[in-house]
This record gives C-alpha cells, sequence and structure tokens, in this order.
C-alpha cells in the first residue's frame, strides 16, 4: 500500500516490532539485561509469528524482506538466539588477573 504521490511505502507491523525490540534495549540499558534480552526475543519471534500468517504477503510490510521461508528461519533465529544469549549470560563479577595467585 502506498500513500499516493509520496512515494512512502507503509511498513505496517515493522514498527510494532521495531518498538518492541527497542524497548527491550532500554530495558537492557537501564534496568536488567536477561529481561531485555527476553523482550527482544519476544518481538523477533512475533515478527516471525507476523510474517508467517500474513496472507498476502504485502500485508506484513516493513517484515516482508526476501522470501517468506527465509525471514521466518532468520526471525525465529535472531528470537532463539536472544533467549539463549540472555538466559546464560554470565552477570557475576569476572575473575581478573590481579585476583589470581601468582607462584613463584
Amino acid at each position: 500500500m502506498q500513500w499516493r504521490g509520496s512515494g512512502f511505502v507503509v511498513l505496517s507491523w515493522w514498527w510494532l516490532i521495531a518498538a518492541i525490540v527497542g524497548a527491550g534495549v532500554l530495558v537492557i540499558a537501564f534496568a536488567d539485561l536477561r529481561w531485555g534480552g527476553r523482550i527482544m526475543a519476544a518481538g523477533f519471534l512475533l515478527g516471525a509469528v507476523i510474517r508467517l500468517v500474513a496472507r498476502p504477503a504485502r500485508k506484513a510490510g516493513g517484515l516482508n524482506v526476501r522470501s517468506r521461508t527465509l525471514d521466518v528461519i532468520i526471525l525465529v533465529a535472531f528470537g532463539v538466539g536472544l533467549l539463549i544469549a540472555s538466559a546464560t549470560v554470565n552477570l557475576n563479577d569476572p575473575v581478573t588477573r590481579s585476583s589470581v595467585s601468582v607462584t613463584r
């Protein structure tokens, strides 16, 4: 769908996904890394679901980039990767060189 004379293509669902992922980035920056990662993952997974069920493909708006299959695979990979990364990140203080005892 285009607005007449403007050349502006309506991105529709893309804005919702971008807002959710952006909210996740803000949560990471100002609150909790794990919850922010979960929110971002939810945004990508929601984008995959929307891209999968949007018929015809142009209703997916800005989520319609490549073939439906490839778009869904990439969005699911981002979502699952973020879930795994945010769940397994080590938030404890790292061992520094100065805290390791050196024997001479």
